[in-house]
């Protein structure tokens, strides 16, 4: 997979489309870059970077709750390039904006489980700290999306317990989620980077403006 340069109008474009949920266009939007530029769909995907904010496609897919158009796009990834091997889609998915905010971290700050799910089932790395020293499943938490906090922590748990696996959590992480699970329900989930007064990173929902 070669690396590819989209111009600032291609980008914008590209990101345009997925906020508004245009799907029908921004699919063909891909298909016409990845021929102009002789490359894969999930090549264009990993070059679309909003250069002010660091956000990708699928950040704004996951803040937006676009569940559908987020399972196409990561359809992309699982085709076979000449080699016959699928691409990794690891740098894609868990690709962190200019907050280190994972799409996972604004799927469940906002609540979106469906979009969560999907993350966590193409390899969505659940401990990836944002630049608050926060995981997703605490920004769920902080935002009182308790199905999503749920879910997270009922997925890390299964991770802690298995050893020796490749992004196991850490010793920290696996108090967090301990932590977390002692207060879900009630609101006294508190991590090491809350109690020290780690800072707060804005996600909200994207929309098509602005």
């Amino acid at each position: 997979m070669h690396i590819v340069t989209l111009t600032a109008d291609e980008v914008d474009d590209l990101l345009y489309l997925t906020r508004a949920n245009e799907a029908d266009d921004l699919h063909q939007t891909l298909a016409e870059l990845s021929q102009k530029y002789g490359c894969e769909t999930e090549t264009v995907l990993e070059a679309c970077i909003d250069p002010a904010t660091g956000n990708s496609v699928l950040h704004y897919c996951s803040a937006n709750g676009l569940a559908e158009l987020l399972q196409t796009l990561l359809g992309h990834s699982k085709t076979s390039d000449l080699s016959g091997k699928a691409p990794d889609r690891a740098q894609l998915i868990n690709r962190r904006n200019a907050q280190g905010n994972t799409p996972l971290h604004w799927a469940a700050y906002n609540g979106h489980l469906a979009v969560v799910k999907l993350l966590v089932d193409a390899g969505a790395d659940m401990w990836v700290k944002n630049a608050a020293g926060h995981l997703a499943m605490f920004e769920a938490e902080r935002a009182d999306k308790s199905e999503v906090v749920q879910y997270l922590l009922e997925t890390g748990g299964r991770a802690v317990e298995q050893t020796g696996r490749e992004g196991a959590a850490s010793a920290e992480d696996e108090a967090e989620v301990q932590a977390d699970g002692e207060g879900v329900g009630n609101g006294t989930a508190k991590t090491k980077a809350q109690a020290e007064g780690g800072v707060e990173v804005e996600m909200e929902d994207a929309g098509a403006s602005g």
